[in-house]
């Protein structure tokens, strides 16, 4: 993307985020805002978000070894000098000098206000560094990777090692699904400062952590360990929607010693979270997990939304079909029911 291009964006993601802020303030409690101190206070909030995000974490996670104290400390600093300036800022706006006398007309509650304000701000910033930084490791990885392995020679096996290559690719292509699915709540939850936003957050960090990680030799996984993630991603959407999520699991068979490839069943259910319409209490989204002997069956089913909340580009779909074709080749089927109102697959594997 071309610095140009990159530009337009940003311009027009922050005017659709202050479009949204500046409705909302008008339409629950109709405040007038002068124009030119609006201007200033966004000026502000959005330089500590480029600056947080550009200069304190780059130098933190690029520059130094105590990665998270160093940004941590650096982020404490960084907020209590968004709040001198913010104090300064709102004492020559409002025609106060009172930092000229001495007289700090500084209360709790106006710490907490400002603090929610930088807080939140720093959220947002902390989580476009993060997106921003993995897809750039991982593009860039997966470009080096592949150059390599095309140049070597076409015996078999440098195509086993091609393949291993994409499935890796296509793999960590499912994991910014899971931090785009669950910004929204987080974002949410900070300017709450609840015990949920600290589940939330912390939910979502097992899942990118599983996500990324690498499988072993054989590009497996234990199967519990591949559920038990998928449980977890279910946990963290029912956060989203508490009292109007309704979706009912089933297992059944001996788990344990079984292995499988990673984010196979995680992708499954996490288009079932994205398309389904999982509020209704009498007609639950159903996941049932069978294990027979050798086989696994998974099946996932659920109502369909009326108009969906996510374009249906069937990317998902398409990237775990790959790399069921790659890993298991015959000895799998994946079978889709798309009908008027509900939505089913069921995915068969021989282990």
């Amino acid at each position: 993307m071309t610095l140009k291009k990159k530009l337009l964006v940003h311009t027009f993601a922050w005017l659709v985020y202050i479009s949204y802020e500046l409705g909302f303030v008008a339409i629950t409690s109709r405040i007038h805002i002068t124009p030119a101190p609006l201007l200033i206070y966004y000026a502000l909030n959005i330089s500590l978000f480029y600056f947080n995000a550009h200069v304190l974490l780059s130098f933190a996670f690029l520059k130094t070894r105590r990665r998270y104290l160093n940004a941590a400390c650096l982020i404490i600093l960084e907020l209590a000098v968004y709040l001198a300036i913010k104090y300064v800022l709102d004492n020559v706006l409002t025609g106060h000098y009172l930092i000229v006398s001495g007289r700090l007309p500084v209360s709790h509650l106006y710490i907490y206000e400002n603090l929610y304000r930088g807080g939140s701000f720093t959220g947002l910033s902390i989580a476009y560094f993060s997106t921003r930084y993995m897809s750039r490791f991982r593009e860039k990885a997966y470009q080096e990777e592949t150059g390599k392995l095309r140049a070597i020679t076409r015996n078999l096996e440098l195509e086993n090692q091609i393949i291993s290559v994409e499935n890796a690719y296509l793999q960590n292509q499912i994991s910014p699904h899971l931090l785009f699915n669950s910004l929204s709540f987080i974002h949410s939850a900070v300017y709450k400062l609840s015990d949920a936003a600290g589940k939330g957050i912390m939910r979502l960090a097992e899942l990118m952590r599983y996500s990324l990680l690498s499988a072993n030799g054989n590009g497996t996984i234990p199967l519990p360990r591949e559920i038990e993630q998928m449980e977890n991603l279910i946990a963290l959407c029912a956060m989203r929607f508490p009292g109007e999520f309704f979706v009912r699991v089933h297992k059944k068979g001996r788990l344990k010693g079984r292995e499988i490839i990673p984010l196979a069943l995680i992708t499954l259910v996490e288009n079932m979270l994205k398309h389904g319409d999982l509020g209704d209490k009498k007609n639950p989204a159903r996941i049932r997990l069978e294990l027979t002997e050798n086989r696994l069956v998974f099946e996932a089913s659920n109502k369909k939304r009326p108009v969906s909340l996510y374009p249906s580009g069937g990317l998902g779909l398409k990237n775990i079909e790959k790399r069921l074709q790659n890993h298991y080749r015959e000895r799998y089927s994946m079978l889709i029911r798309d009908e008027n109102e509900h939505f089913t697959i069921t995915l068969n594997i021989s282990l």
